[in-house]
């Protein structure tokens, strides 16, 4: 046990697999919080992202558009930033990259001229029907450490941070 009493000890698969300054870091740092949420984010989006981009020739920037974009149609590049915390320069350098493939079209908004509606393209549609899969086993797989009670809990606790959210971030801050 560290010094922040867990309920839960660390399995020895953990240091065998990050190391032993990953429980450190994971468990007695004033920043564990943080580095949890990060710890996570880190481990489940380099390799999927990898293996979408091996796979598929889709990257992160562009998997984000696509998804975006099957969700809400018409959204412009800006729009997707908000939404998604992503870089403009990322945003915008993709919805390039997914024009020139086929994937996404662009349109003029008739009643703004500077606004440029984004999306899905058939070739996109069929692309991201073939690249959620992946990521969503790897969700799968994320998940199955938590039980349907816990995955509950998870859900609301998540959504809590999320939904307070507005209280200390700005859309401007990413």
């Amino acid at each position: 046990m560290t010094k922040h009493d867990k309920q839960i000890p660390a399995p020895a698969s953990v240091t065998e697999t990050f190391g032993s300054l990953s429980l450190v870091m994971l468990d007695d740092s004033d920043l564990r919080h943080a580095w949890r949420l990060n710890f996570v984010a880190n481990f489940f989006t380099g390799p999927v992202y990898r293996q979408i981009a091996e796979q598929f020739g889709v990257t992160r920037p562009e998997f984000v558009i696509l998804y975006c974009l099957k969700h809400v149609p018409g959204l412009v590049a800006r729009d997707v930033c908000r939404v998604t915390g992503q870089p403009k320069n990322s945003i915008s350098r993709a919805v390039s990259d997914l024009l020139k493939k086929g994937y996404i079209d662009r349109d003029t908004d008739p009643t703004d001229k500077r606004a440029k509606p984004l999306s899905l393209s058939a070739e996109g549609a069929k692309v991201l029907d073939q690249v959620a899969p992946v990521i969503l086993a790897r969700q799968e797989s994320m998940r199955q450490a938590l039980s349907d009670d816990e995955l509950k809990q998870f859900d609301a606790l998540i959504r809590k941070v999320i939904f307070a959210m507005p209280e200390w971030v700005t859309p401007d801050q990413h």
